[in-house]
């Protein structure tokens, strides 16, 4: 218990160094007045995939506003009286993350009070839900949408009242949905939330696309901007950031022992924080970025919100499943689709569904190299398809995904193959009466 405590602590201690180098950034990175104006358009701009913040907001309105959101997110799981773990890595990480293009300081707060309302009805502390209000987020454009709507022409104090009921639907429905979700994939999509905000997004598009705005005569267009990137920005800040987080991590774990171990786990159901301690955790999510970031740096993918922001929703499992050794045959997948279709690697969309790919990772550990790689190129032919199906409004779209190829994908592993731990065992076994022979 009293482990627990201290790696609670190390991790919110990370958490909030993170929010407060994103807000100093955004102070150091131009004028303090274009920065809160920045940080205004932001908040007030329609926010479907994708909408990046850095175009809307520019650099330094962007890193503000996910510095502020970073510092909302670690308020509420403090409230909520949450312990620091695996998961709260990832779900502060992919809120951070999707301050980039989704999500935003203003739009989350409907989502948060449908989760709390959700909690007292079920008589339960807010503290079993409290990652859910942030993961719920997925749909935050949602809540967007009806504030500052792109076809009608809404009252503000009635886009406040449906802005409220619509995003507080979705904060009291996606912990039921997303219990039923991870059923399916059986804990093989660490995007878990990106399953059911998908299918929660479909039935929205759906009623939203033709039961609102078809009769009125209008007809619904997505609303994707990118910016131009800001590449030796980003491979500075986050790339000092991963060195910073492995240099801690070695510290407070007095070297890297342990970390090899960590790496020899399959991901599948693995509460890193738990097993290998805060100093591994913070090493991993420096390996992890590092990896990703040299990655997009030797594709020449361009340093966008939306990559930049996907590229931290990767290292947002590094608590929770995901390590290099289980990420690497996903990029292989996606790199082997490129291949065969002639597709850039280093476009905005192909990077972003390649981050939000990695939540497979499981898949990787439990079963090798080979099935990483394909989930990773399923994944890859089915990613830019899946969008559609909820008009852009569920921004972990890439989660999504993930989770139909793993609904596909796992059950058939499961019934014909045996997994990676399974194997070592039976030859560790066949190993023993030889070992007792000598």
């Amino acid at each position: 218990m009293e482990a627990n405590k201290n790696t609670s602590k190390v991790l919110y201690i990370f958490f909030l160094a993170f929010s407060l180098a994103l807000i100093a950034a955004g102070f150091l990175t131009g004028p303090v007045n274009e920065m809160f104006r920045g940080f205004w358009a932001i908040l007030t701009s329609p926010q479907s995939l994708t909408v990046d913040a850095l175009l809307v907001g520019g650099l330094n309105g962007g890193l503000f506003q996910a510095g502020m959101l970073g510092l909302i997110a670690i308020a509420i799981l403090k409230c909520a009286k949450v312990e620091a773990s695996g998961i709260t890595v990832g779900a502060f990480f992919l809120t951070i993350g999707f301050s980039f293009f989704g999500k935003n300081c203003l739009n989350m707060w409907p989502i948060v009070l449908g989760t709390w309302v959700y909690s007292k009805v079920k008589k339960e502390s807010f503290t079993k839900y409290a990652h859910f209000a942030l993961f719920g987020g997925a749909l935050a454009p949602v809540v967007s949408e009806m504030l500052f709507n792109r076809f009608i022409d809404i009252p503000l104090p009635l886009g406040i009242i449906l802005a409220i009921i619509a995003g507080g639907l979705i904060g009291f429905i996606i912990p039921a949905v997303s219990a039923h979700a991870a059923t399916m994939h059986q804990g093989h999509n660490l995007f878990n939330v990106g399953l059911s905000a998908g299918l929660i997004g479909v039935l929205w598009g759906g009623i939203y696309k033709n039961a609102v705005l078809a009769p009125m005569g209008i007809e619904f267009t997505t609303n994707s901007i990118v910016s131009d990137g800001y590449r030796t920005f980003f491979l500075l800040f986050l790339g000092g950031i991963f060195v910073a987080s492995v240099i801690a991590g070695a510290i407070i774990n007095k070297g890297f022992k342990g970390y090899g171990k960590l790496i020899m786990r399959t991901g599948h159901s693995c509460d890193f924080s738990k097993l290998d301690g805060a100093g591994n955790v913070l090493i991993n999510f420096g390996f992890v970025g590092i990896m990703c970031l040299a990655y997009f740096a030797l594709v020449d993918a361009k340093f966008t919100g939306p990559i930049m922001g996907s590229l931290l929703c990767i290292t947002c499992w590094a608590g929770n499943g995901s390590h290099p050794r289980n990420v690497f045959p996903i990029i292989l997948g996606y790199m082997l689709v490129s291949l065969i279709t002639g597709t850039p690697l280093n476009t905005t969309a192909w990077a972003v569904g390649l981050c939000f790919a990695t939540g497979m990772s499981p898949v990787a550990g439990r079963w090798g190299i080979i099935w990483g790689v394909v989930a990773g190129a399923l994944h890859a032919c089915l990613v830019f398809n899946t969008a559609a199906f909820h008009l852009g409004f569920n921004v972990y779209n890439g989660g999504f995904t993930s989770g139909i190829v793993t609904m596909v994908l796992v059950p058939m592993l499961n019934a014909l193959c045996k997994d990676i731990p399974t194997k070592q065992a039976e030859k560790a076994a066949k190993l023993a009466p030889q070992a007792e022979n000598v």
